[in-house]
């Protein structure tokens, strides 16, 4: 699995539209069409849709 990155503000605001706590996620792939998140303590992967 890919190594997460923190992520900008734009994405936390993102996120945290999602309901999603922005301290707990790192972005592991950006596309155009979809976020994938790496939790920060548990390594669970999740699938946003990009804003």
């Amino acid at each position: 699995m890919k190594n997460g990155k923190r992520l900008t503000v734009a994405q936390r605001m993102h996120l945290q539209s999602l309901n999603l706590n922005s301290e707990n996620w790192l972005i592991s792939k950006c596309t155009s069409d979809e976020w994938e998140l790496m939790h920060r303590y548990t390594g669970q992967p999740k699938v946003i849709p990009a804003p």
